[in-house]
């Protein structure tokens, strides 16, 4: 966005002008969207719950396999289960991030004077 805006006006006064209203879009869209997922719905909790206990189910099933070697797969089994475990495991981790804040979070807590003055 921004170098676009450097590209359409030519002074400065327009650029910082355009600069700031594309930073309170910004900021009114993360606004909304907080608003939006304030409340939780029922469906996204079943979703959670679902891919928690496949997660779960899967990875016991490739312990019992693997681990104590309990159970016999055959090869396309053990390549189907752990394709599907794979899957479930990103979708998993997507909730989690989601639910508890990913990584990215902490770049609101950066405290940019202090780095200044170094």
């Amino acid at each position: 966005g921004t170098k676009l805006i450097d590209e359409i006006f030519t002074t400065q006064e327009e650029k910082l002008q355009g600069k700031m209203e594309l930073f309170k879009m910004a900021v009114a869209d993360r606004s909304s969207a907080r608003e939006m997922y304030q409340k939780d719905s029922w469906l996204q909790k079943a979703f959670a719950i679902f891919f928690l206990l496949a997660w779960c189910g899967l990875t016991f099933v490739m312990l019992n396999y693997f681990i104590f070697d309990t159970i016999q797969l055959d090869d396309w089994q053990i390549a189907f289960v752990s394709s599907i475990n794979g899957g479930i495991s990103t979708k998993l981790s997507t909730i989690i991030d989601f639910l508890f804040g990913g990584a990215i979070s902490g770049v609101n807590d950066v405290k940019l004077k202090n780095r200044r003055k170094q």
